[in-house]
């Protein structure tokens, strides 16, 4: 029994331990709390371009650790946070910001859910009532009486 947990302990040792070898440990240090804090949100808002659905602060791509080396050369530099924002945007385009900013090129993204939702309620509705309406066409269809039961009826009422 102990040899079965040792053998297994071992097995998941060298199955698991190269996983840890390829995690990247940024070792940044930080004059501030401030500066580590706004360090932290601002790689939270930057979306690493290779991964496309992860921000640069949780992708293991070599791309985002660039970006937060970058990033925190950026914030050593003194530059601000928009600065900072504008130099990806420059660089990638609004996509690479979680929150785009809203202007002439960013309306339709803003825009489109605010007009996407009462168009697909007022959609929603055309259709419980077509359903409804053909539910009921089906019923009068069904309880009408067709014309040799309704002479038997007029025939048994006499």
């Amino acid at each position: 029994m102990v040899s079965a947990i040792r053998t297994f302990s071992i097995l998941f040792v060298m199955v698991f331990s190269p996983l840890s070898l390829g995690a990247p440990i940024d070792s940044l240090s930080f004059e501030t709390q401030s500066e580590e804090d706004r360090f932290k949100r601002l790689i939270e808002e930057i979306r690493c371009v290779k991964c496309q659905n992860t921000s640069i602060a949780g992708s293991n791509a070599d791309l985002a650790r660039d970006h937060r080396i970058k990033v925190y050369e950026m914030i050593g530099q003194g530059k601000t946070d928009t600065e900072i924002r504008e130099w990806f945007v420059v660089r990638y385009g609004d996509f690479v910001l979680y929150r785009p900013k809203v202007d002439s090129r960013t309306w339709l993204l803003w825009g489109l859910p605010l007009l996407l939702v009462p168009i697909g309620a007022v959609l929603l509705v055309l259709q419980i009532r077509r359903q409804r309406a053909a539910a009921i066409d089906e019923v009068e269809e069904e309880s009408a009486l067709s014309d040799e039961e309704q002479k038997k009826l007029d025939e048994a009422l006499k």
